[in-house]
């Protein structure tokens, strides 16, 4: 049975002049994914880059089981463009908390079917390429939560197709949040929370 990974009480989040959230709690049980959506200016992103930024130090967050490893794959895809696809995933790895092997480095590429391009710098990727190229450095370290911003931005079919198995095997690993517009058809989830029914107010889900 999943267990509670993580949760917030009473957050209240502020934006410039703007308000999104006052005394927001909710509480994410894993492994799963959760679908972040909402109207523009909900506080979508705000979110996400609440938990990657706070939840490890706000008393508003609190991890249930123990405080977990998080990554973030947001608008900016975190890339160096002048490197190698190699040489990032080199860089990345050598910041991680946990050792990673050839063999996981190797199967994280060829899943996303880059394997032929490793070698090329990142700036001569077309934007689908190097939006997959950014989740491989997302996924790479094998974080138990993973917070995703519109991440099919700039796939085509055949990727979409492959990133939502991807999601859809990843799920039963780790805990997802996933910020979408439209949910891709196949893709599945544990719960979509709109964040438009939750703004300026008082409520509690879980």
């Amino acid at each position: 049975m999943p267990k509670t990974i993580l949760e917030c009480k009473s957050l209240n989040l502020t934006v410039g002049y703007k308000t999104l959230f006052r005394n927001l709690s909710l509480s994410f049980s894993g492994p799963g994914l959760y679908i972040i959506q909402g109207e523009n200016g909900a506080g979508k992103s705000s979110f996400l880059k609440e938990i990657y930024h706070y939840a490890k130090i706000s008393e508003n967050w609190h991890f249930p089981e123990g405080e977990k490893t998080i990554s973030y794959l947001g608008h900016e895809l975190g890339l160096y463009t002048s490197l190698s696809l190699s040489e990032n995933i080199s860089y990345y790895s050598s910041l991680s908390e946990i050792s990673l092997s050839e063999e996981d480095v190797l199967a994280w590429i060829n899943r996303f079917k880059l394997e032929k391009r490793t070698r090329e710098p990142v700036y001569m990727f077309s934007r689908g390429m190097k939006q997959k190229a950014a989740l491989i450095r997302t996924f790479l370290s094998s974080p138990e939560i993973v917070l995703l911003d519109e991440p099919y931005t700039g796939l085509d079919l055949k990727s979409t197709e492959l990133f939502t198995k991807i999601l859809n095997e990843e799920m039963e690993k780790r805990m997802i949040l996933i910020v979408l517009h439209e949910i891709p058809k196949g893709l599945n989830h544990t719960e979509i929370i709109n964040l438009s029914d939750y703004g300026n107010v008082s409520y509690h889900v879980s």
